[in-house]
């Protein structure tokens, strides 16, 4: 492995640990102009004030999510975190003690766990797999970005069939589009698809159905087969304090769509509700607790689609800081992660993602880091 990887080392529960399996490797309000003739088109002065009110109530919704995560991230505590398996200890369906679950612990805290069907089915995959996984952050509507890397690493070999994956919200969209062997630039088109939507029938109370409807007609019938045991989908369980779960054993397409579909559940953002019911427990978006969430891969390389400054994040691998010299402004990324940009700036994140990706590259030469860990024991 090259020898300047060592600073490049992350733990995506930031400041929790200094983990060596971790490596870097306000809008404007719309303003109405109203023509009075017989013939007019345009919307009653309701119409366009109730739409405003809508679109301005899920970018202030999506704005206090960001800022809530953020916070979340700076304050975890800084004890060792320990990961538990088959414990002795009666658990629940997702008990880190009992059943065969796994978790780990935060200074006597649970950070995140997973089921005992999730902990099997990385046992089984695991018997063939490739290291560094990759993890890519929640992003909002960035998603074009995570595209962007996704084909740079995939042309370049850095991500093969044998890849450990994980992400929250886009993130783990990214993962199910790239296990299930579809081009990133179809995925960027149905993006398009998703936007265009949105941007004329607005995005409050109803992207989560949209979304749902894009991944159902674009996502293969056996997509769940290609994921189990290699994507890792990061939720938030809400009651009664937000911890992290992680999945990655999926019964059907529908069962994975509707786990990234609760990865990415912001309330009052994708629906006019305040969280989801995924598996018996009240969810919400992965990103608040598993912002970049570890992979079942011995080391993992985070991909974050913001600038991490301010975020209390140490040591990505891969985010627009690559390239400050060409990149889209915090501002900027903001509003595109809450708003549906138009179809130029989608093409521009997918081509930013895949410069910052390059230049990573350039840094960790394939040969170098890229290993197969078939005959390892697993992590």
């Amino acid at each position: 492995m090259a020898s300047s990887s060592g600073s490049l080392f992350f733990n995506p529960l930031p400041r929790i640990d200094r983990n060596p399996n971790f490596l870097p490797i306000a809008p404007p309000r719309t303003r109405a102009i109203f023509n009075f003739s017989a013939n007019s088109d345009q919307k009653p002065r309701s119409a366009v004030d109730s739409e405003t009110e809508r679109k301005s109530f899920a970018v202030a919704t999506g704005k206090l999510f960001i800022g809530l995560a953020s916070r979340f991230i700076k304050s975890r505590g800084r004890a060792p975190v320990t990961m538990f398996r088959d414990g002795d200890e009666d658990g629940e369906e997702y008990g880190p003690r009992g059943g065969g679950g796994a978790a780990v612990m935060n200074d006597g805290e649970m950070v995140w766990e997973q089921r005992k069907e999730d902990v099997e089915a990385e046992k089984e995959r695991m018997k063939k797999v490739t290291s560094p996984g990759f993890s890519f952050s929640a992003a909002g509507l960035l998603f074009p970005y995570h595209l962007g890397v996704a084909q740079l690493l995939i042309e370049k070999g850095y991500i093969k069939e044998t890849t450990p994956l994980a992400g929250s919200s886009a993130g783990a969209i990214v993962c199910a589009v790239i296990a299930s062997g579809s081009s990133m630039k179809e995925a960027l088109e149905a993006t398009k698809i998703l936007a265009e939507d949105c941007r004329s029938k607005g995005t409050a109370f109803r992207l989560g159905a949209v979304l749902r409807d894009i991944l159902l007609k674009f996502l293969p019938d056996d997509v769940h087969i290609r994921s189990n045991g290699r994507v890792r989908v990061a939720v938030t369980q809400i009651l009664w304090k937000p911890r992290g779960l992680l999945v990655d054993n999926f019964e059907s397409k529908e069962d994975l769509i509707n786990a990234v579909f609760t990865s990415s559940f912001i309330p009052g953002y994708l629906a006019p509700r305040p969280a989801t019911l995924f598996r018996k427990r009240l969810c919400i978006d992965g990103g608040l607790t598993l912002f970049m969430p570890p992979t079942a891969a011995s080391k993992t390389v985070c991909v974050c689609a913001f600038p991490t400054e301010g975020w209390g994040l140490e040591g990505i691998g891969i985010s627009p800081d690559l390239n400050p010299e060409n990149r889209a402004t915090t501002r900027q990324l903001f509003q595109w992660a809450l708003e549906p940009a138009e179809d130029n700036v989608l093409d521009r994140l997918f081509e930013l993602g895949y410069m910052d990706a390059a230049v990573w590259a350039e840094q960790n030469p394939v040969e170098a880091i890229v290993e197969d860990e078939s005959n390892q024991d697993n992590p």
